[in-house]
Formats: structure tokens, C-alpha cells, sequence
């Protein structure tokens, strides 16, 4: 049947269009009409297939029944009564090749058989009956037989006293609560509803679905106990390859819902998994109830666990109080396993990866899309045995992944006593990877303090990414990176959101230094501490804490905003270089830069630059260079120049190849000298030349009085003394000034010159001024420009002079009571101007004077 249908409508006229769309809607109403006719027709036909389309046991109805034609006319048309011509037809087989000897050819078809010929059976045409009360094992038993055959179960319960498949078997039922298996009264502990046939030689190919597995706990009075290892659990897989556990719900195991393993728990072959399970996929199952785990594995690989639900354990495998009953737990010596779209709830674990001591971890774990609701703790890593300092680091705790995975409402749980409600908690495993992961909690709950996400016991190299948290207003933290002497380390965390939640954000532990906080937003209401730490390590960029009483608090210091902090080499907004140490940084470059030593810096470079040593740095240059072992030597605002000196500036500029020779000033930082090869020039219209000098009764002396010598101390000017000079404020250089410590803090020889001795600064030998013993770097020094009795005298330049009414231009002077008067002869410099003329009121005028070493 064809149809035509009208592709593209006239949308110009609507009635056009309408038309249009009402032939097609007729024309698919037809078609479907006609279609419907067909499949009754049919359905009610005698001669619907051809012999050839239709199949039975693995041939076509044509070849099955041409055969069955031809063998009987070859047996009436050889009949000779004696049987013998149905002998030699009985050696030919199906495919007419002929065999030696019949058994031979039965042989043949009966391995044919097996492969193609696939048995369907129900287990009460074999005597079981779904009552709750009849003994079904038998009947199941013989429904089963050699194996390689599909066992239907209906509606109803079916009481066993333990399943044994064999391989190739489908155990099948009607669906969940609609198929129950329950285990008969006077089973024993140590059995299971469902297990596999053979434990030590191994099985294949089995499928089990549609159906509940009640463990029947309550029987015998309620004394049933798990029985330890592997035993009293509603399903157990032991050395099974390929097998599906589809739509099962388990129901009150003493052990576990469904537990994929090995035929032991005590593995000592290097190759664990040889006697595990390969290749199992649980899907859909609900497991309740259980006395240890809802689903587990041990020692299996290539474990897919899918869509299922495990709720509400027990915890009767275990101590009152002490019952790790978890949801979903891999354990000791998984490999290989995926977890796909699963829930948890009310489990002190919701995902539980981990190992004992004794026994290899899980690795190669993959958990994607799951939610935990009201588990102890929803994601649990850890390698119990290998957590403290003390202990032996795991070898095996490795590669677990976590994938859009949701924790909500972690809450106290009475299975286990005490055991502090996390969303997340990492042990001794490294290479961890968790993306998009999300933890929701109540803000009325009271957890009592705790952080909800804890990296603890020397796990290692965890990467967050996507990391949501809200509403766990009482808990302690929402991250907390344990430090201390089985710190965890290696701790990467970006774009992350923390919203109305725990009074501290993310808080880092004492000795770990290698934590990485990148694009990330912490914002709460009347919270503490943002980003804590007690130390400066963690890299921390584009991180922003909001409603803390600090943002960050870290080596001990309060910031209202969050830092950015980035330590290891270096190199930004620069063409090339190479940072060469984890503490040198080069910023804005071009041309060949290398930071060769511990703690360089260059930045702002054109044409290259290098550094050597400690703390050196070269800046704002053109090819320039820092040479030798020395420390705190630097380059700045230069073109080819090198400095070899320690705890020194360099700058310079010259043509040709950087050389030293190209220096044209150095501060020199041991010595206080400052080095140039031309002129100081002050640019400002300051006047003089003048040094510190103390008054004689200690009290202050204004500006501009001429001052006379007393000893080595000043006093105003008279008549008849000879003037040293004049209170300045235009000194334009200022000696003398003591304005960093105690005159007298460096010892010093008899001609005045210090005295230098060699000291060892952490990193090399240095020649560094000599302290006095008496200098006492406590007391509180104030320099010399903040006291009353220290005064600025100007000796040397153009100064200004308080007058009377005597002093003219070109005149030399003489003082009274530190005025200056018109000096007949030897006077006292020359007035170059009157700047204000005598005031008799005020009692001076102002004369500006130039004075000479001759005065």
C-alpha cells in the first residue's frame, strides 16, 4: 500500500488549505482502516504463512516436514521385513548426510539440539503448586532438569526450600507480588531462596526475573540468623558468568537481597576475581528488609547494577547499634562495576565502595544518576585497615566515579549508633572524580555540628566539579578537608555553589597543602567563616563568600573578601617563559624568560630576561638579568643590564650586550648607599642643604631664627656668635636624620665607620652591619622629624631669614636674639631679596639669603 500525501500546502488561500489538509487526513484514515482489515483478516486465516515462513525448532516448517515425507517413503519403499532398511535410514540425518553408526548420528543431533532447541516450561505442570504451603522444590527441580531450558512460574506463592540453578536457564514468573518464592519453615539458616547450582565449578548463562524472594525470616520462631560468609541471602550469585537479575524483589534476608560473588569471602589469590562473577546485570529490582546489604558484590567484574531500590534494612547481620547495613555496597575485590539510575533510603549507607584490611578495594567503580534519601551517610569511599598514619597505605583504593549523584537529608540513624549524617566521605582512595553532585538538607535538623562532606584519611587526588549544597543551617561545615597526620591531600573543588547553608563553607585542615578552589560562590545567612584554613597553600581563584562574619580566615588572617591566591610556577599574559620553581612567577613577557631560582619574579619584560638565586626579580626592562647565587638582587626600568650584587636595585640602560657596565644607579639595601653615575636633582623648589641638629634646652626653635653652635647642640644666634646657619623647611637634602632606628644601634670604630660582620641569612653567608648589644629593638623608637628638639638647619643654598628693619639687599648679616641684623663686616651670607617686609608688630621681616661654605 502507497501513499500519496500532499507535501507542501497552499497557505495563500485558506480555503485551498483546508482542502489540502482534509484529503491527507483522509487519505492516512484509509490507509490505517485498510491496515486494520488486514491484520483481522489475518488473524482468522487458515493460509496466513507458507510452510517456509514458519519455523519450528530451529528449522523451517517446509524442510521439517519434507524430511519427515521423505524418510517415511524411503522406509515402505525398502521394507523387506526385517527392519534392516530402517536401520540404515535412522544414519541419516536431518542435513541427508549419512553417519557411520547410528550413534554416532544421534550423538550429532543432540548437540544440534542443545543449541537450537530451546525447552519452554511451567513448573506446575511438574507438580508445584502456588499455594504457600505446598513444597514446590521438587517440581521445580524436575522442570529444570539437565538446564537449557526457560521455567515459567505463575501467579501465586511458591514455597522451596532453596533454588539451584543450573546453566542456561531462565527462571521466570509473572511479575513482582504477583510470583513469590518463600522459603519453606524448616529450611535452614545458611540456604537462600535463589543460588546458583554449582558454587565451585561455576555457572552460565542464567536469568532470573519477574518475581519476589521472601527469605522468610520469621520462621522457626524468628530465629533464623545470618549464618556468615556468603549465606542466608535472598539471591546469591557465586562464580557466574553472564546472568541477569530482572524485576526481583528480596524481602527480609538475614544476609543480603542480592549479593554477586565469589564462592568465598576469603580471597588470598593474587587473581581475585578468578573465582568471582563476570559479566551480571541487576535491573529493577527492589530489595527491603535485609539483614546486612541490599545488593553487594565481592570479588565479581563487570557488575552492572541498574534502576533499582533499596530500602529500609534490618541490620539483624550485625550488633544492636553497629549495623553497616547499606543500600547498595561493592566490596572487597570488586572490579569493573557500573551503577545506573539507582535510590537508596533509610540505609546507614545509601553506596557504600570498601574493602577490610585484609582484602583488595574496589576500583573501577562508576555510580551515575543516583539518589540517596534519608541514608546515614549517601556516599561512603573508604579501605577500613589503611586510614591512619599508622597504617599500611592502600594499593588498591583507586578510581571511583561519581556522576549527577543526589544526597538528600542524610539524617542519625539507630542501626548505627552515633555514626555522623554526611552527604559525602572519602578514605584512603585516590583518583576520585565526582561531576554534578548535589546534597539537599533540612534546615530544622539538627546535625549536631558535623561537616557534610568530609576527604578524610590519606585520600588522595579528588576532583570535584558542580558541587551544589544547601540547607544544612546546622551542621558544622559543608566541606571539611581533614589535615593532621593522616590528613587527606591533593583536593581540587570548582564551580561550586553553597547556598543557605552550614555556618562555615569550606574549612581546610593543618598540613595540607595542595587544595584547589576554583569558581565558586559560598552564600549563607549569619554564617561564620567562608573559606578557612590554617595556612596560606590552597589555590584559591573566582571564589566569592557572601553572609559570613569573613569571607576567609586563612594562615590566621581575616579578609571580608575572599583572596585570590595561586601558588606554583607561574606565567601569565606573557608569550613565552618558564617559571623553572613552584614558588617563581613571570607576568607579562616576551622574548626567552627563565626564572631559575626559588622565589623570582619578572615581570613586564621586552627581549628576555633571566634570573638566578633567591628572591631576585627583574621588572619593567628590556633584556635585562639578575646573575650568581645572590639573593634579593633586581633589575627595574632598565635595557641591558646586569646586577650580580645581593639585596640591591639596579638601574640602567646602555646599547650592545647586557653587562653590569650598564648600571647607572644602585640601592644598595645592606649598606644604605645609594650609587649614581650623574646629578641628584631635586625638582621641586626646595632650597638648601641642611642636617639634624638637637636644641640646647630641648624645646622647640621656629623656623627661619638663625642658631648658633653650643657644644653639639644648637640655641638662637647673638650678637658676637658665629653663625652655623638657619631653622630650614626648604631643605632639599636633610642629613642626619635617624629616621629608622637608634643612632646608635651599629657599632662603629673610633674614626665613626661601622662596623660589618658575616652572618648566614638561611641561604648563604652575607657581610651585614654589626648590632649594638644595648640597642633593645622593643622599646618604641621615634624618629627624630616627630620631636620638638630636633631641628632642621639649613647650611648651604638659599635659605629664609627672619630681619629687621637694618637688612637691605646685597647686605651680610649678623644676628640678635636669632634675627638677623645688617652685619658691617664678616657678616653672615648675602640677602638676595626682601620676601616680606619688616612688620614691627610682628617684630621680623623675611629676607631670602644665599649661603656659601665660606659663611
Amino acid at each position: 500500500m502507497a501513499f500519496r500525501l500532499i507535501k507542501d500546502y497552499d497557505t495563500t488561500r485558506n480555503a485551498r488549505y483546508i482542502a489540502q489538509q482534509r484529503a491527507d487526513t483522509e487519505t492516512i484514515e484509509d490507509g490505517l482502516n485498510s491496515l486494520d482489515d488486514a491484520i483481522k483478516t489475518h488473524k482468522t486465516s487458515q493460509t496466513a504463512h507458507t510452510s517456509d515462513q514458519i519455523t519450528h525448532q530451529g528449522f523451517s516448517l517446509r524442510t521439517y516436514v519434507e524430511s519427515l515425507y521423505n524418510r517415511m517413503r524411503n522406509l515402505i519403499l525398502n521394507a523387506d521385513g526385517t527392519n534392516v532398511k530402517e536401520v540404515v535410514d535412522a544414519r541419516v540425518d536431518t542435513d541427508g548426510n549419512i553417519a557411520p553408526l547410528l550413534k554416532e548420528r544421534l550423538d550429532r543431533d543432540y548437540m544440534r539440539l542443545n543449541k537450537r532447541i530451546k525447552r519452554v516450561v511451567h513448573v506446575d505442570d511438574y507438580g508445584a503448586v502456588a499455594d504457600g504451603a505446598t513444597d514446590s522444590s521438587d517440581a521445580i527441580v524436575k522442570a529444570m532438569g539437565n538446564g537449557k531450558v526457560k521455567i515459567k512460574l505463575g501467579p501465586g506463592v511458591y514455597v522451596v526450600r532453596g533454588v539451584k540453578l543450573k546453566s542456561n536457564v531462565i527462571f521466570e514468573g509473572d511479575g513482582m507480588d504477583i510470583t513469590t518464592l518463600i522459603l519453606h519453615d524448616e529450611t535452614p539458616s545458611d540456604e537462600w531462596v535463589i543460588t546458583n547450582a554449582d558454587h565451585q565449578g561455576g555457572n552460565k548463562n542464567i536469568v532470573i526475573r519477574d518475581m519476589t524472594l521472601d527469605w522468610n525470616r520469621e520462621r522457626q520462631n524468628g530465629t533464623m540468623k545470618a549464618m556468615g560468609g556468603v549465606k542466608s541471602s535472598c539471591l546469591l550469585l557465586a562464580q557466574v558468568k553472564n546472568a541477569w537479575v530482572q524485576r526481583v524483589r528480596t524481602v527480609n534476608p538475614a544476609l543480603h537481597g542480592i549479593d554477586i560473588s565469589a564462592p568465598t569471602y576469603d580471597i588470598s589469590d593474587s587473581d581475585y576475581t578468578k573465582n568471582g562473577c563476570d559479566s551480571i546485570w541487576i535491573d529493577g529490582c527492589i530489595c527491603e528488609g535485609y539483614g546486612d546489604d541490599g545488593i553487594t558484590t565481592h570479588y565479581s567484574k563487570n557488575i552492572f547494577i541498574t534502576n533499582n531500590r533499596c530500602l529500609y534494612p534490618s541490620g539483624t547481620a550485625h550488633a544492636l547499634g553497629k549495623a553497616n547495613s547499606n543500600g547498595i555496597e561493592v566490596d572487597d575485590g570488586s572490579k569493573d562495576v557500573w551503577l545506573f539510575n539507582n535510590y537508596t533510603e533509610g540505609n546507614v549507607r545509601g553506596v557504600e565502595v570498601k574493602a577490610h584490611a585484609k582484602w583488595p578495594a574496589p576500583s573501577n567503580v562508576h555510580v551515575y544518576g543516583h539518589q540517596s534519601f534519608r541514608d546515614v551517610r549517601a556516599y561512603d569511599l573508604r579501605h577500613i585497615g589503611h586510614h591512619y598514619a599508622n597504617e599500611p597505605w592502600s594499593e588498591t583504593a583507586r578510581d571511583v566515579t561519581l556522576v549527577d549523584c543526589t544526597a538528600k537529608e542524610p539524617i542519625f540513624n539507630d542501626l548505627y549508633a552515633g555514626l555522623e549524617p554526611k552527604a559525602l566521605v572519602i578514605s584512603a582512595y585516590q583518583r576520585v572524580t565526582v561531576l554534578g553532585f548535589t546534597a539537599l538538607g533540612d534546615p530544622t535538623y539538627d546535625y549536631k555540628g558535623t561537616p557534610v562532606i568530609a576527604f578524610q584519611y590519606k585520600s588522595r587526588k579528588i576532583n570535584i566539579n558542580g558541587l551544589n549544597i544547601s540547607g544544612f543551617a546546622k551542621a558544622g561545615s559543608d566541606v571539611r578537608i581533614y589535615g593532621g597526620d593522616q590528613r587527606t591531600d591533593d583536593v581540587r573543588i570548582s564551580n561550586f555553589t553553597i547556598h543557605d547553608s552550614a555556618p562555615e563553607g569550606i574549612s581546610i585542615g593543618g598540613g595540607v597543602y595542595y587544595v584547589t578552589l576554583m569558581n565558586g560562590i559560598a552564600h549563607t545567612r549569619g554564617g561564620s567563616i567562608g573559606i578557612s584554613s590554617p595556612n596560606n597553600q590552597a589555590d584559591i581563584t573566582a571564589v566569592r563568600a557572601v553572609g559570613y562574619t569573613n569571607a576567609a580566615v586563612l594562615a590566621g588572617q581575616k579578609y571580608s573578601s575572599v583572596p585570590t591566591n595561586i601558588k606554583g610556577g607561574f606565567r601569565a599574559a606573557a608569550r613565552s617563559g618558564s617559571p623553572l620553581t613552584d614558588t617563581s612567577a613571570i607576568i607579562a613577557g616576551s622574548g626567552t624568560i627563565i626564572a631559575k631560582g626559588e622565589r623570582n619574579f619578572i615581570a613586564g619584560i621586552a627581549g628576555g630576561a633571566s634570573t638566578e638565586g633567591s628572591r631576585n626579580g627583574v621588572m619593567f626592562s628590556y633584556n635585562s638579568h639578575t646573575k650568581g647565587a645572590s639573593g634579593s638582587s633586581v633589575v627595574m626600568a632598565s635595557k641591558n643590564v646586569i646586577n650580580t650584587k645581593e639585596y640591591s636595585i639596579a638601574l640602567g640602560h646602555g646599547d650592545g650586550n647586557p653587562s653590569e657596565g650598564n648600571k647607572k644607579i644602585e640601592l644598595d639595601a645592606i649598606g644604605g648607599n645609594v650609587r649614581a653615575t650623574n646629578r641628584v636633582e631635586s625638582v621641586s623648589d626646595l632650597k638648601d642643604f641642611a642636617e639634624y641638629f638637637e636644641s640646647t634646652d630641648g624645646h622647640k626653635i621656629e623656623a627661619s631664627y638663625l642658631v648658633a653652635l653650643e657644644g653639639e647642640k644648637i640655641r638662637k644666634a647673638d650678637a658676637g656668635d658665629k653663625i652655623l646657619g638657619v631653622v630650614s623647611k626648604t631643605a632639599g637634602l636633610v642629613l642626619g636624620g635617624a629616621a629608622f632606628d637608634w643612632k646608635d644601634r651599629y657599632l662603629r670604630d673610633e674614626f665613626g665607620g661601622i662596623i660589618y660582620r658575616e652572618v648566614y641569612d638561611g641561604e648563604r653567608v652575607i657581610t651585614v652591619p654589626a648590632e649594638n648589644p644595648d640597642y633593645d629593638p622593643s622599646e618604641e623608637y621615634k624618629p627624630r622629624e616627630e620631636r620638638d628638639e630636633w631641628h632642621v638647619i639649613g647650611l648651604i643654598g638659599q635659605v629664609f631669614v627672619r630681619i629687621d628693619s637694618t637688612v637691605r639687599v646685597g647686605d651680610s648679616v649678623s644676628a640678635i636674639k636669632g634675627i638677623a641684623t645688617k652685619a658691617e663686616s664678616n657678616g653672615y651670607g648675602t640677602v638676595m631679596k626682601i620676601e616680606v617686609p619688616y612688620d614691627e608688630e610682628k617684630g621680623y621681616g623675611i629676607a631670602k639669603m644665599i649661603v656659601t661654605p665660606q659663611h
